[in-house]
């Protein structure tokens, strides 16, 4: 990879005078799909278990309170009674009375026609009117009749023909008095709505049709004498069988027409290149003969001038000599090929007559042609007006037909349908020969409609699923990270470590109970392959303060430190100048500590031979030893780092130097730009992002920013992470 450094003034030090690096690298960033991970169980298991709380307290909430309902309020009985519904001939109120077998209704058209008079608000207001009595006030009747309507349900089963009826109510015997009282007022309002009226209407009825049929007669006989017509159906099949004779012979001319201009076109550019007169013969027998002499010249010319250019030299002035004369012979053959004459003798072309015969015969063959189809359009045209002038006559004609076919079934249909509607009043007047039936009657129920036990279980059922979307609402509304997966899916970066707590006490150290080798391996891997340097340089770097990056400095140095002779230098970037460093004080010994890891007692040797107390060196560093461990952190004496990238770059050089592995510990980018600014310095930066505390968009933004100044952006470090999951369960993922 190449990188380009470029001189750009810095903000902060512009009122200084200083001048600042840019650094602009063609480092290929990682794939997106590279760090993409699928959901897992284990990811929805986080998920509940982190809002489990929640998800408890709101399922023993609507469990409580169907509970409550459950005992508190008393379920209603349910009286009930069924009617089947029988076919009968005053159903049917329409024009179509064509014989039993028009008559028969569609599925569940008799049940629907009942349901709608059982419906009825003045069928529920006789019930209500009846049971109050004639002397209730409005508003105790329209009081009555809304509760009446809510307790009130009609179900109908079209299969069967049946219409269930229930009524709810806290006393059985009142739920099945309303059921009788509502049977007793239907059956005697439907007997009205049948029969009422329906002799005379249709008897008026009957009359009317009688009068617009004759006067559709007459106007029809007047039509057909007007027009003159006799048989309008063979009338028109003769005009079509004309127009389509007409139109054959028009298409078989405009074939001819079209083959012959084919023909005509086709013989014309075939001879496009025939004359009156054509060669017999050429002869230029004297020019070849002449230029072959020149030819024989030339050749020999050719050879005297090869055989002297072998014994003299080529500027000698037989060579030369030779050359002019080849040179003017080619000049004379060129000369000679131009003005080469060919003598021609012309003739009589017998095929140009033979062509043009038969031009003109097909020419005559088209202006015939044009002439006929001229003619036959004007015949179809003529046959084509008079087949639409009797299609408009049929069609007014078959109008008048209709109309007087539809007034004739019109008229039978009503005087049919008088003689029923006498018949069927006398039928339905009698409740006894009625066609709808009780087959079930109304009568007290001995149970409740809705037992308890269906409450509380409904109650479970929806605190289950009401729990279960408070969840899935909150997880879409969490922005923090839970789990690595989590993290790589959102972030697009590999997790490198996520090393658990020991609990919600300790909060700046992680697990220790995991082995640095596992906890760390895979940063150390990816260090190791940012670059091909003997020294690494790494960069560590945290949106807050808080987000434990110390702690994971602290552990990756002591990984480090197995892997190196030399002793690894953690650079303390982000302790401020008037703050006590962020690795503490040194000892009594100048010993720093190093909490959270055991003193590794290989290095005791070395440690002791080099401790002391902080020493400035000649680079403004103060070094510390740290107590038992191969560990050196560094910082500044004035807490102030370089400011110019050549400064910076200048001191990684030199640490380089001296340490394989350098950890930068860069300060948080919510309050320092340094460390973004020098990331493209440094061989691998790595992200600390805090779980359930750093949101998405600073983690995206913070890795947009280092990645945009130039730094190889290797992965993140998932700090202050918990385990949700139980262990007994978490062991089969």
């Amino acid at each position: 990879m190449f990188s380009y450094v470029l001189y750009a003034p810095s903000v902060s030090n512009l009122w200084a005078g200083n001048h600042n690096l840019m650094v602009i690298t063609t480092r290929t960033r990682p794939e997106r799909r590279a760090a993409v991970v699928d959901l897992t169980i284990r990811d929805y298991l986080n998920t509940f278990f982190y809002y489990r709380k929640i998800a408890a307290a709101v399922f023993l909430a609507i469990v409580t309170v169907g509970v409550v309902i459950a005992l508190a309020v008393p379920m209603p009985y349910r009286a009930q009674a069924t009617l089947l519904v029988l076919f009968a001939g005053y159903y049917d109120q329409s024009n179509s009375t064509n014989g039993s077998a028009g008559l028969q209704p569609a599925a569940g058209q008799l049940d629907s026609v009942e349901a709608q008079i059982l419906s009825s608000p003045e069928l529920h207001r006789d019930v209500i009117i009846s049971k109050l009595g004639p002397s209730a006030s409005e508003r105790q009747i329209n009081a009555q009749l809304a509760d009446f309507e809510h307790r009130l349900h009609i179900e109908q089963n079209d299969l069967a023909n049946t219409i269930l009826l229930n009524y709810s109510d806290a006393d059985p015997k009142v739920a099945a008095d309303a059921l009788a009282r509502l049977l007793d007022k239907y059956f005697r309002r439907r007997a009205t709505i049948f029969t009422s009226g329906r002799v005379d209407f249709l008897s008026g009825e009957r009359d009317a049709v009688k009068t617009q049929l004759d006067r559709a007669n007459a106007d029809l006989l007047t039509f057909q004498k007007m027009h003159g017509i006799v048989d309008v159906d063979d009338q028109i099949s003769r005009a079509v069988l004309l127009e389509s004779q007409l139109v054959q012979h028009k298409l078989e001319n405009d074939t001819r027409l079209a083959q012959d201009r084919g023909e005509l076109k086709s013989m014309q550019a075939s001879s496009k290149g025939v004359h009156a007169t054509i060669p017999i013969y050429t002869d230029d027998s004297e020019s070849a003969h002449a230029l072959d002499t020149m030819q024989l010249s030339l050749m020999q010319l050719e050879t005297r001038r090869a055989d002297f250019a072998a014994r003299y030299l080529p500027n000698s002035p037989f060579v030369q000599q030779l050359d002019q004369q080849v040179n003017d012979m080619r000049a004379n053959i060129a000369r000679q090929k131009q003005e080469m004459t060919t003598a021609t003798r012309q003739g009589h072309n017998d095929y140009y007559d033979v062509v043009q015969g038969k031009l003109s015969t097909l020419n005559a063959s088209i202006a015939g042609e044009l002439a006929l189809q001229h003619a036959l359009d004007e015949q179809i045209k003529d046959a084509r007006t008079r087949l639409k002038n009797l299609s408009d006559i049929s069609s007014q004609m078959r109008q008048l037909l209709s109309n007087r076919d539809i007034l004739a079934d019109s008229f039978k249909d009503r005087s049919r349908q008088v003689e029923q509607a006498k018949i069927q009043q006398g039928q339905v007047s009698q409740v006894n020969s009625t066609n709808v039936r009780v087959i079930q009657a109304p009568f007290p129920p001995s149970e409740r409609s809705i037992p308890g036990s269906l409450i509380v279980s409904a109650a479970v059922a929806a605190g289950l699923v009401i729990a279960a979307l408070v969840v899935l609402v909150l997880a879409s509304m969490r922005e923090t990270f839970l789990s690595p997966e989590q993290a790589e899916r959102s972030l697009l970066l590999p997790v490198l470590a996520a090393p658990l707590m020991q609990g919600v006490a300790s909060v700046e150290a992680p697990a220790a109970s995991r082995p640095a080798r596992l906890a760390y391996g895979r940063m150390i891997a990816a260090i190791n392959a940012s670059t091909e340097a003997h020294s690494k340089v790494v960069m560590a770097l945290s949106f807050g303060k808080n987000d434990g990056l110390q702690a994971v400095i602290r552990g990756l140095a002591v990984e480090l430190e197995h892997r190196s002779a030399k002793p690894v230098l953690v650079l303390d970037m982000a302790s401020a100048p008037d703050a006590p460093p962020l690795y503490g004080q040194p000892d009594a010994q100048g010993l720093l500590p190093w909490p959270g890891h055991a003193a590794a007692r290989e290095h005791a040797a070395s440690a002791s031979t080099d401790a002391g107390a902080d020493a400035l060196s000649a680079d403004g560093l103060i070094y510390g030893r740290v107590d038992g461990h191969n560990i050196v952190v560094a910082r500044t004496r004035n807490g102030m780092f370089p400011s110019s990238w050549q400064q910076t770059r200048q001191l990684f050089d030199a640490l380089r130097e001296a340490h394989d592995y350098i950890v930068l510990h860069a300060p948080p980018a919510s309050q320092s730009f340094a460390g973004i600014e020098n990331a493209a310095l440094a061989d691998a930066t790595i992200l600390a992002v805090r779980a359930e505390s750093t949101r998405k968009p600073v983690a995206l933004g913070l890795k947009t920013q280092v990645q945009d100044a130039g730094g190889h952006l290797v992965g993140l470090v998932l700090t202050h992470r918990r385990g949700y999951i139980p262990d007994f369960i978490y062991r089969f993922f």
